[in-house]
This record gives C-alpha cells, sequence and structure tokens, in this order.
C-alpha cells in the first residue's frame, strides 16, 4: 500500500553529526512490518539550545552505556518541531525501544521530560504527522487497537511506552494524558490529506 499522507521533513542522521554517519557500524539490521507506533520522551533537559547535540549524545547513551547497535528510537521529535532520524536502515527498521519486543513497531520518542510539564504545540504537530504518515502508509487505524504479536497484549495502535510488558513511567505523565488527542488528531490528518 502506497502512502497517500506525505512523511513530513526529517533530519537525517548525517545532517544531525550521528557518529556512525548514515549506516550503524554497530550491527545488522531487521525489518519489521509495523503495527503498533510508540510513543516515548528521553528524559533529557527541555532547554537545550542544541537539539542535534542531544541527539547525538542520546546515541551515544544508547550505543555505549546501553550497549546497543543503533539509536534505539526510529525517529526523535525536538521542542521546535523538528524530526530527526534515528535508527539507520530506513523505513521499516526495527528500533530497540520497546522493553524487548520491538517487532511490529516504530518507535517515536518527544525529546524533553514530559512527566509534568506538556510537549510544546510544534513538537506535538511534527509528532502527529510522522504518525499520520505511517498509519498512512502501513494501513494503521489510529484510534484502534489490535493484538501487538510480539508482546502478547492488546494495545492501542498509538501507545506510549509505559503500555509494554515492562514498568515504565515513559513518556510521561503529562504526555502520555494527551495520547487519546493525538489519536484524533492523527485521525484527523489522515482523513483531510
Amino acid at each position: 500500500m502506497s502512502s497517500i499522507y506525505p512523511k513530513p521533513p526529517v533530519v537525517m542522521r548525517t545532517e544531525w553529526g550521528c557518529p556512525d554517519g548514515q549506516f550503524t557500524t554497530h550491527g545488522e539490521l531487521l525489518y519489521t512490518p509495523v503495527t503498533h507506533l510508540i510513543v516515548h520522551h528521553t528524559v533529557n533537559d527541555n532547554n537545550s539550545t542544541d537539539w542535534a547535540a542531544v541527539v547525538r549524545s542520546i546515541w551515544n547513551f544508547h550505543v555505549f552505556d546501553r550497549g546497543y547497535a543503533d539509536i534505539g528510537y526510529n525517529y526523535l521529535v525536538d521542542p521546535k518541531g523538528v524530526i530527526y532520524e534515528g535508527r539507520a536502515g530506513g523505513d521499516g527498521v526495527q528500533g530497540a525501544h520497546f522493553c524487548g519486543v520491538n517487532a511490529g513497531t516504530m518507535g517515536v520518542a518527544m525529546i524533553g521530560d514530559f512527566t509534568t510539564i506538556r510537549p510544546t504545540s510544534v513538537a506535538l504537530s511534527s509528532l502527529c504527522r510522522i504518525l499520520a504518515w505511517k498509519c498512512d502508509q502501513a494501513g494503521i487505524d489510529p484510534i484502534g487497537a489490535s493484538l501487538h504479536d510480539r508482546s502478547c497484549l492488546t494495545l492501542k495502535h498509538i501507545s506510549g511506552h509505559r503500555d509494554g510488558p515492562s514498568h515504565t513511567e515513559c513518556p510521561g505523565g503529562a504526555l502520555y494524558a494527551l495520547l487519546p488527542r493525538i489519536r484524533i488528531r492523527v485521525a484527523s490528518l489522515r482523513r483531510n490529506r
């Protein structure tokens, strides 16, 4: 199924200064058909002046501290609404962001700590646009729910990290509370393309 809703502009890995460049050198790429979209927050400072540097620090943390092959998220969104390509491999690459049950998912991380603070309106707009693109491309109902095969959980198609099998507060209470509105907005974007 070809995508009708356009993919929003994305800052490529070489543009944000990924130490590995456009491709990973730390492991093989796995691909997965996406059925569920998982929203995260990165728990970084919300007031940086260099968001590309924050993305590089997340890459560093994931690769060297966590031992991942690459940054775990497929996409990241900064408070100015800029979307960054995360994990190398392009569309459909399997990330490392959902409690070890990553098959069938695409992970989008909002850069910042949204435990008590809501993301900016431009960041939320970009989040909705990248989710609408993937929903349209993969035929995912943004309002619906279904079995996520890998976790054996019935999940909303747009879920928060905390909906997975392990205990976490991610994507923070303030952002998690917005997910019902985000699902409606994504459905509206698809309808009104």
